[in-house]
């Protein structure tokens, strides 16, 4: 047995694919909206038995290597080590593969590093001064070993020597983002320079980046915070600090807390707060908000309460509310610390009770508008009004929207509809301020009416094999002669003529998915029919196909009479005269 059948065997595709979407059982498959396509009604059916998936919206399909590369982004070495580490199975048909992946490759270039960075934190003498800051923010021996935090001192190319000495490829080093090659292109140097290092992993474990924090400013140190720049295993705007470790702790709350920085996450994690994450070295993204979905609908946002902290929270919260999160809003009280990290250091009580008592995000926006305006102005109730209306407005369900508008009517002494005039007026500021855009149609594979009606046929043969066996003699193997069922039909006609029809039996290189895929059209639209109804529905079937196939032979052989007639040959009109007759007597 292969090593990709062991791992298809030891893992299960309903329970990968439901770490990313939520299924639904149907009969006996699952289903759910396809998440590589956006759609309002389930197509994406997924079968245990086969363990084979497919949408029917998009038309992708295949296993749970292919799933895996599909909404990963990754090339198939990458995904079958993955799946093999999951499974507990040791690659030997493929290990060559494996080696020879760039991301790969670039994973361990940042294993190596890591390992450098955190033994220099921990033995060397020069990292005293990063040993004695962690130390002072609190951060625990067990913790800086758990989170493999380090340092790397402030010279020019230490990493880039040590790297290259340990075997590694100099371009496979400068691709991590690790190091920097000079404009000159004569030599290189390190990314990080006198720095405590954070490595960044993603949701399997591998690390694959990293945030440098500076211990002493000066004016050629760059900014405080130094992230890996993309590379072809990090991506700024999908990788979330933490959801390692977090993503289970997250399921079983279901519920996620939100935080700023990497020392918020490790805090939390400290006294024994484990759903905790922060988005890395970037504002929060809709790919973010689909990575935290896999895990929980429910999100808690915490963040610095200055004014950026607030602007930057705000975006972020209309983002997950338009993503259908449900939001809280987690506010320290005002003298208590600046961030998570600094309350937590000195009034942990404090902040496991912000946390417990997390506000409903429309709540937390009544707080922070009737605190900064005076209710007392009429101008200060305008502003209020001009703030709420438009976050009001964004509530997608009218019983909820219409209690916000009368809360606020309450609070600011209006009647309702003066409130609901002016949310027009705000909606019509905003839609004339944005740029029109073109919507640029999407280009989707063109499936024919033969080709579907085919497809069905198929799909109800492959549930019902006796309906071949009933209706052999409407079956025309010329349907199938321009299209992918012709080996199907060649292998059913063969099948048929020895007695037995196994459709299990069917192996053919080119369409190794077609049984799978016409087994779960199968279950998504014929699962109620009895016998009886299956075959009247064979024989409707046929009769549609063979309507639609004279219909496009008719087409063809116009269209190639036309083309004879203008060139004069007479012989090939005939010819072609013949052939419409026999069409007609078909």
């Amino acid at each position: 047995m292969s090593d990709t059948q062991i791992i298809k065997d030891r893992v299960d595709l309903v329970q990968l694919i439901s770490e990313y979407i939520q299924l639904k059982k149907a009969g006996v498959s699952w289903k759910a909206c396809c998440p590589f396509h956006n759609e309002k009604s389930p197509s994406f059916i997924v079968n245990a038995e086969k363990q084979f998936w497919h949408c029917f919206g998009c038309g992708k399909s295949g296993d749970i290597f292919t799933f895996l590369q599909e909404i990963e982004g990754l090339e198939f070495p990458e995904a079958l080590k993955i799946l093999a580490e999951r499974a507990g199975v040791e690659i030997k048909t493929f290990k060559k593969e494996i080696d020879k992946s760039q991301k790969n490759r670039l994973f361990e270039v940042n294993n190596k590093a890591t390992y450098f960075f955190h033994n220099f934190l921990l033995s060397m003498p020069t990292a005293k001064i990063a040993r004695d800051y962690l130390k002072n923010r609190g951060t625990s021996d067990e913790a800086i070993v758990e989170w493999q935090v380090g340092f790397v001192p402030d010279q020019w190319d230490l990493l880039t020597k040590y790297l290259l000495k340990n075997g590694f490829g100099v371009e496979d080093i400068v691709s991590t983002g690790l190091v920097v090659k000079n404009e000159n292109k004569s030599s290189y140097y390190d990314r990080f320079r006198g720095r405590i290092m954070f490595p960044i992993k993603d949701v399997y474990g591998n690390i694959i980046g990293f945030t440098g924090r500076i211990i002493v400013e000066t004016e050629n140190s760059g900014g405080k915070y130094v992230n890996t720049p993309q590379t072809p295993i990090f991506d700024k705007s999908r990788a979330v600090y933490g959801i390692d470790k977090a993503k289970m702790a997250i399921k079983a709350k279901d519920e996620m807390i939100l935080v700023e920085g990497q020392m918020d996450v490790i805090a939390n994690h400290i006294i024994g707060i484990k759903n905790v994450v922060a988005a890395s070295g970037t504002a929060l993204t809709e790919d973010h908000i689909r990575l935290l979905k896999r895990y929980s609908q429910n999100i808690l946002f915490a963040f610095d309460a200055d004014e950026a902290g607030i602007k930057a929270a705000k975006r972020g919260i209309d983002l997950a509310l338009l993503n259908g999160l449900n939001v809280k809003i987690i506010s320290i009280p005002e003298g208590k610390g600046k961030d998570a990290d600094e309350c937590i250091k000195k009034y942990p009580g404090v902040w496991t009770e912000a946390v417990a008592k997390a506000q409903g995000v429309m709540e937390w926006y009544f707080s922070e508008v009737f605190t900064k305006h005076d209710i007392n102005d009429p101008r200060g109730r305008q502003q209020i009004s001009d703030e709420l209306l438009p976050e009001i407005n964004k509530i997608q369900y009218a019983i909820e929207k219409e209690a916000w508008l009368k809360k606020l009517s309450d609070k600011l002494g209006v009647d309702v509809n003066i409130l609901k005039e002016d949310t027009k007026r705000l909606v019509k500021l905003v839609y004339a301020s944005k740029p029109i855009e073109e919507e640029k149609p999407q280009v989707q594979e063109e499936k024919t009416r033969l080709d579907d009606l085919l497809e069905r046929f198929w799909a109800i043969i492959i549930k019902y094999p006796k309906g071949f066996i009933k209706c052999k003699n409407f079956i025309k193997k010329e349907f199938f002669v321009d299209n992918k069922f012709l080996p199907l039909y060649e292998f059913a006609e063969n099948e048929y003529n020895k007695g037995v029809l196994d459709f299990g039996k069917f192996n053919h290189p080119e369409q190794e998915n077609l049984i799978n895929l016409l087994y779960l059209r199968a279950e998504k639209e014929f699962s109620k029919l009895d016998d009886e109804e299956l075959e009247k529905e064979i024989e409707a079937l046929l009769a549609e196909i063979k309507k639609e196939w004279l219909k496009i032979q008719k087409e063809k052989l116009t269209f190639a009479l036309k083309r004879a007639q203008e060139a004069g040959d007479k012989q090939q009109e005939d010819e072609i005269l013949n052939l419409v007759m026999k069409l007609n007597s078909f």
